[in-house]
Formats: C-alpha cells, structure tokens, sequence
C-alpha cells in the first residue's frame, strides 16, 4: 500500500536541505519525484497541472496527523494479503472527477 495526501502548494515547505529531484524525460506530462538528499527516501510527487503536492504519509514526523484513508485507489492490483477497510471507497484505477 501507498499511503499520500495532498496538500496545497502554498502550505508546503521543506523544514530543512534540499532534496533531489527526478523527472522522466520520455514522457509527455511527466511527474516529478522528490527525494531525501541523504538517505534516498521518496518524499513527495509534483505532477503537472495539480495545485497540490502528493505527500507520503510515512514520512511525516507523526503520521497519525493523516487520521485515516478516505479512499482506496489502484485496487486492480491488490494482492489477497491487502485489506480494504469495509465501507471505504475504493477504484480499480483513479475515480472519474
């Protein structure tokens, strides 16, 4: 399982460094993946045309700040061990906006 939130644009700072930056140069639109500068880690995606950063949620100081999931996405490719709290929305691949 992935666990991210968005979080706007202008309520996003990194505390301290700067981290690396990835972006695919084959693909039209491509993300950009942020990652820790010392220890790798993949921190956020910035994707083109979203006013959000897509933060991982296991990165936070204290990840209990995210409470809980509201959605469940990509479910086409759950494995049997992954388990979908009842009641959650959940998608094969992204919800239709």
């Amino acid at each position: 399982p992935n666990m991210f939130m968005l979080m706007p644009v202008g309520g996003f700072a990194y505390t301290r460094g700067t981290p690396k930056q990835f972006t695919r140069s084959d693909l039209e639109s491509a993300v950009t993946r942020e990652f820790c500068a010392e220890c790798g880690t993949h921190l956020i995606t910035r994707r083109p045309g979203l006013s959000a950063v897509i933060l991982k949620v296991g990165t936070l100081d204290d990840p209990a700040l995210f409470c809980s999931p509201q959605m469940a996405i990509y479910t086409i490719d759950k494995q049997a061990f992954h388990q979908i709290p009842e009641g959650l929305p959940s998608f094969e691949r992204l919800p239709k906006r």
